[in-house]
């Protein structure tokens, strides 16, 4: 059952997700120094039931959250608590700070990454739409990757990679 969920932007000493599957996110060695971030989560449909997922993020400086990539089907909201970096999108790289409110549509044209050019961590409340299955598109890398339910089920495939529709299947009728 959902119910109200109360989390105070300013919380000092905020509780910062420890028990996340992060086998999926594991870099590379050549990757490594790119991206990190801690995110506490405030609502998910795995942990409240909800219709959305709202987490608060905090990306090192010289860090990206995120590869660039767009989502097929979650809207995504982004409010800049602390501060300041680079969103680079499809239009061009844009500059971020504290009070920005950014929106990104679930398709090409909301393509994104976050990179904390500040000397300070950025900080930022991220609110989003939470309809699964999702595919999201890399295109930098041309992957696609797929996120499912029930519990968190992410897979990426490079975006030419190819088989026929009934590739291993067989008629049982036969």
């Amino acid at each position: 059952m959902e119910k109200i969920i109360i989390s105070n932007i300013n919380e000092k000493d905020r509780n910062w997700d420890h028990n996340l599957n992060w086998e999926f996110y594991k870099q590379d060695d050549e990757h490594m120094h790119s991206f990190d971030f801690k995110r506490s989560t405030i609502s998910s449909p795995m942990s409240s039931k909800g219709k959305l997922e709202i987490y608060f993020y905090s990306i090192p400086p010289g860090k990206a959250n995120f590869p660039y990539h767009y989502h097929t089907a979650n809207e995504e909201v982004f409010y800049i608590m602390s501060g300041h970096g680079t969103l680079r999108t499809p239009d061009g790289d844009r500059t971020v700070s504290e009070g920005d409110a950014i929106v990104m549509p679930a398709n090409e044209n909301g393509a994104h990454q976050l990179i904390n050019t500040s000397q300070i961590p950025l900080t930022y409340l991220e609110v989003k739409t939470a309809i699964v299955p999702e595919i999201c598109i890399q295109p930098d890398s041309d992957k696609a990757v797929l996120i499912a339910p029930p519990k968190f089920f992410a897979k990426s495939y490079k975006i030419d990679s190819d088989v026929k529709y009934l590739y291993g299947e067989y008629d049982k009728a036969l």
